[in-house]
């Protein structure tokens, strides 16, 4: 979808206030605007290690909207890759897995790339005419964060074949 340059530029702006709040927490960030190889503005966050000492980050970007759905609400996704692989031939398991967890979460939801990476995404709206807040924007990060380190370790369980679905699901629901 080919966006106005001024949604671009609002779009770059809001990622720019956005950075401010997350470096202010002391998160390094790294903003990458649109270009041949990247067709939306991404902000880039990194966030806490995980249990296991592994690298997190997070990616904020707009999604694109047509024209009646623009001037009224701006959608930004928060969109992180879980920090191991999915072993071969484990999606299905994994997949019976994301639908146990994803009917408990508040927000956002687990799920498989095309890459085949697992990830998980919320998408937090705003209105157009409005910025953000930072303490809303926290408490959001601090949720999305709380359920990265929820479930990811049942997750991990599955796709690394070191349990199957039905043990994780029984875990779970236990």
């Amino acid at each position: 979808m080919n966006l106005p340059e001024v949604v671009h530029a609002r779009h770059l702006a809001q990622l720019g206030y956005l950075q401010e709040i997350l470096e202010e927490t002391g998160l390094a960030t790294n903003l990458l605007e649109k270009s041949e190889a990247i067709p939306l503005h991404v902000l880039m966050a990194g966030f806490q290690e995980d249990a296991k000492g592994r690298e997190r980050f997070l990616h904020f970007s707009f999604l694109p909207l047509n024209d009646e759905e623009i001037t009224s609400v701006q959608l930004l996704q928060i969109y992180s890759t879980l920090p191991f692989h999915l072993g071969e031939g484990l999606r299905g398991e994994v997949g019976e897995v994301l639908l146990e967890i994803n009917t408990r979460l508040p927000v956002g939801h687990f799920g498989i790339n095309e890459q085949g990476e697992l990830h998980y995404r919320y998408v937090y709206s705003i209105p157009a005419s409005s910025t953000f807040e930072s303490e809303q924007v926290l408490e959001i990060l601090s949720l999305f964060v709380y359920m990265c380190d929820m479930f990811a370790e049942y997750i991990e369980k599955v796709a690394g074949g070191e349990a199957t679905a039905e043990q994780v699901v029984a875990a779970l629901r236990g």
